[in-house]
């Protein structure tokens, strides 16, 4: 008897535990673009009311973290939609943004046209602002924050990178056109995307300009004409200081940030900061009201 209802509660167990995964798997939505049908999961706050923001999380290059917990949490505070879209895959199998890996080379697809159609889907399926639109990326993804600025920079009202880089590729023969809002989180002993930059791509990624000469670049073009530089409550300031450097006062009120997390390594440094906080702060200085 004993046996038989401890028999009973381990399959009971067994079954919650099978439910409770199911019932946190977020609904996979599908977009059909090209011959191909791409992939994205949404974060919508409970009550969130029509028109509201949207933010778009480009993950990075074949990471399972599809989603971050931080910036849905900002979502429900604030009343935001989070679009969480799953990246093409390469000639290695990995999903990502084509920014100009050397693996990246035989992805046919046009990133900048790819986002206006899921920008279109989302907005129009969820009754969300198709203007107040922002970027979030965390390494590719960041990369391709970078990439936009220079070649479509009107496709987002700003951008945010965490551990995301300016590639040669993009930098030199492309010229920034207009103002784009623009921050930077980044660790300065990041040897994934090393804030020193790799002119010679020892990293094997492709060649790329030093994070705070990349960051520099936008704010000149943006005519920021004010630098403060100021130190941020970090989460653990004895191993990670974090250093703010803001460039303001540009005739359009594009500002651009970056967060120097000192000796800090390759992640989305939510040990350190509240991402997700940070970010939203920033995107939302330039909301249509």
């Amino acid at each position: 008897m004993r046996r038989g209802i401890l028999f009973m509660f381990s399959m009971m167990l067994s079954v919650a535990g099978a439910w409770a995964a199911t019932a946190s798997a977020p609904e996979k939505y599908e977009i059909k673009y090209g011959d191909t049908v791409r992939t994205y999961t949404m974060h919508i706050p409970d009550g969130l009311r029509q028109g509201a923001p949207l933010v778009v999380y480009a993950h990075g290059y074949g990471s399972k973290t599809r989603s971050r917990k931080d910036l849905n949490a900002a979502a429900d505070r604030y009343g935001f939609a989070v679009c969480n879209p799953d990246g093409a895959p390469d000639s290695r199998g990995k999903d990502g943004w084509k920014v100009g890996y050397p693996p990246q080379a035989s992805m046919n697809i046009d990133e900048a046209d790819f986002f206006r159609h899921l920008l279109d889907e989302v907005c129009r399926r969820f009754n969300l602002s198709r203007s107040n639109v922002f970027l979030a990326g965390m390494s590719n993804g960041g990369d391709l924050c970078y990439q936009f600025a220079y070649t479509c920079p009107g496709l987002f009202k700003a951008y945010g990178s965490v551990a995301g880089l300016l590639f040669e590729c993009t930098y030199i023969p492309y010229y920034l056109t207009l103002p784009v809002p623009f921050l930077e989180i980044h660790g300065t002993a990041d040897m994934t995307s090393m804030w020193g930059g790799d002119h010679d791509n020892t990293g094997g990624w492709g060649s790329y300009i030093p994070v705070p000469m990349a960051v520099e670049a936008i704010a000149t073009h943006n005519r920021c004409c004010t630098l403060e530089v100021d130190t941020i409550p970090s989460k653990r300031p004895e191993e990670h200081p974090v250093i703010r450097y803001r460039y303001s006062d540009s005739p359009s009120g594009a500002d651009v940030e970056l967060y120097e997390v000192t000796g800090a390594k390759h992640s989305w440094h939510a040990s350190d900061l509240d991402t997700g906080e940070i970010l939203w702060q920033f995107f939302s200085r330039y909301l249509d009201r």
